[in-house]
């Protein structure tokens, strides 16, 4: 009766520790396939963030260009503004001599 005793706990222990095993097993091959998920999901999320920072100095030049052009066209519109003011003059002179000659 002893012996099968003794047989139980021997086959207890060795059925717990290949259990533990087993599951130890699965658990790391877990752990592995989802730390390499994780890096590559990392690496590509790193790629996209490059790539915004590359679209995000794009539009910082292309705003940098738009306010130099805004500024460009700003001074061009004050500078027709006189030449408009400066024509303007002789047009002001030119009908006041038209309305001086008669007409028929």
């Amino acid at each position: 009766m002893i012996w099968i005793a003794v047989a139980f706990c021997v086959l207890a222990v060795a059925g717990s520790g290949w259990y533990a095993g087993v599951r130890g097993l699965a658990t790391w091959r877990a752990f592995r396939h989802t730390s390499g998920r994780a890096g590559d999901a990392l690496g590509r999320l790193a790629a996209r963030a490059a790539e915004a920072e590359g679209h995000a100095i794009r539009v910082s030049a292309g705003s940098e260009r738009l306010s130099a052009s805004v500024e460009r066209l700003r001074r061009s519109l004050a500078e027709l503004a006189a030449i408009r003011a400066a024509a303007a003059e002789p047009q002001a002179l030119l009908a006041a001599l038209r309305g001086a000659v008669p007409r028929k």
